[in-house]
């Protein structure tokens, strides 16, 4: 029985090698990036710097939060459930951030490290050297055996390396997760990577959904500076479209008006971020120039009022 216990483990080492060594590399590169990438923890800075402004007026500074709440940047849509707040913050960062907008870029093989049970690849690790301490006690009776003397000359050295590796990354995912103030021992792989693939995935999404939307306004307002330039032309030629020209004038600003001052209130889900977002609720994101638009606002709306004998033809 020991002899064919043996005999199945010599000839399934190499191929046990391969599987595993793949596996701790992806571990100890995705923790790696994760933990030394500068771009990543500017996003993050940003988000919470934007929670704890979007809050000042109802609760003090928050330093920090749990990964997991990520979650919730895409729970958290506007009230007219077009958008997500992670919506908004890709927006932030590519107009004044656009050093770190590539974060995902330094993040490697995050996949990958996410599909790997670590806990299992250890085990895995600790029987090849039981088995490879089997095989030396069998040498040992029987050293006469050149197969077996030439398997550990030759695989002893392969089993220390990947023996290296599994403590490497061991340590490297532990120092991740500890950096990110979790717990290695309740957040394994299978949790902790996960979470960066979820949010470089709606990262990406959310990019590419503001470009789109970014490139419909445009045909928008294309459109509508064609149709101005259009009526403008027929005024030249006939006075009695001037009341008409009035009415489309006035259309076509308070258009241009909802475009550029596009503002969402964002409605959330409780949870670990609610310290930051919860407010987001109820209550509008003002920007600091907010005050200055009010008083504007006012301004042309006693300008509309001022317009007499036109009515607004919608």
């Amino acid at each position: 029985m020991q002899k064919m216990t043996i005999m199945a483990f010599v000839g399934n080492f190499t191929e046990s090698i391969q599987m595993l060594t793949p596996q701790l590399h992806a571990i100890i590169a995705a923790s790696v990036s994760i933990k030394s990438s500068q771009k990543l923890k500017k996003i993050l800075e940003i988000i919470l710097a934007l929670g704890n402004y979007m809050n000042s007026s109802k609760r003090g500074a928050v330093y920090g939060f749990k990964l997991q709440s990520l979650d919730l940047l895409l729970d958290t849509k506007s009230t007219d459930r077009k958008q997500t707040l992670l919506h908004y913050i890709s927006n932030v960062v590519k107009e004044k951030y656009q050093q770190v907008c590539l974060f995902y870029n330094e993040l490697h093989y995050v996949e990958k490290a996410a599909a790997v049970s670590l806990e299992n690849v250890l085990l895995d690790v600790k029987e090849l050297q039981r088995g490879l301490d089997l095989t030396k006690r069998e040498y040992t009776m029987h050293d006469h055996n050149t197969m077996l003397k030439e398997f550990i000359q030759n695989n002893e050295g392969k089993l220390k390396k990947l023996q290296d590796d599994a403590k490497i990354a061991q340590d490297a995912f532990d120092d991740a997760v500890k950096y990110f103030g979790e717990n290695p021992k309740t957040t394994p792989p299978s949790v902790f990577f996960p979470v960066f693939v979820r949010f470089v995935k709606a990262y990406k999404q959310a990019e590419e959904e503001n470009e789109l939307r970014k490139k419909q306004e445009q045909a928008l307002m294309e459109k509508l500076l064609e149709q101005e330039a259009l009526l403008e032309q027929q005024d030249q030629k006939s006075p009695s479209h001037k009341t008409k020209r009035q009415q489309q004038e006035l259309i076509a600003e308070l258009r241009r008006r909802q475009i550029k001052d596009n503002r969402h209130v964002y409605e959330g889900k409780d949870g670990a971020i609610e310290d930051i977002i919860t407010d987001l609720r109820n209550q509008p994101y003002r920007r600091a120039d907010a005050v200055r638009r009010s008083v504007r606002r006012r301004v042309d709306d006693q300008n509309l009022r001022a317009v007499n004998g036109v009515e607004l033809a919608m």
